[in-house]
């Protein structure tokens, strides 16, 4: 626990501002990523049908495509940034693993190098931490300078 404790502190010491950019990205796309599956209806059934999904899988990925957006809009704005990716990370490795046996892939035109990069900035940002420009940002140096005040009173 020692050496995830250090790795954090590092990371907090050495984050410079476009992480904290690119952090926002992943969770616009991610949010987008749920949003074509609500909008492009065709899709999501071509998905279900080509893979014998049962009334329970379809349950479960509406289910997933809520909780996806929900922790998405948490990743982008930094409020329980860890959490968030850590229930973000198994969506995406099953996205990864479903399209990856579907043989739909293609290798210049294909949702898995999305998926993978995704994959990778998701557990990036889960070693990373969250960042300066984020909610949970605010909230550390926010209880830094509340830890100060009361120190000197």
């Amino acid at each position: 626990m020692n050496a995830v404790q250090s790795l954090t502190s590092w990371a907090d010491a050495h984050h410079p501002k476009w992480l904290d950019v690119l952090r926002i990205l992943l969770g616009v796309v991610l949010f987008m990523k749920g949003l074509s599956f609500i909008v492009d209806k065709e899709m999501t059934q071509h998905i279900l049908h080509e893979n014998n999904f049962d009334f329970i899988s379809v349950l479960l990925l509406h289910y997933v495509i809520i909780f996806q957006m929900a922790h998405s809009v948490l990743i982008a704005i930094g409020l329980i940034t860890r959490i968030a990716i850590a229930a973000q990370i198994p969506i995406v490795l099953g996205a990864v693993i479903l399209i990856a046996t579907t043989g739909s892939f293609a290798p210049l035109d294909s949702d898995l190098w999305l998926a993978v990069i995704l994959l990778f900035l998701l557990v990036f940002f889960f070693i990373y931490g969250p960042g300066p420009l984020s909610v949970d940002g605010a909230l550390k140096r926010r209880r830094g300078t509340d830890a100060d005040a009361s120190a000197a009173a």
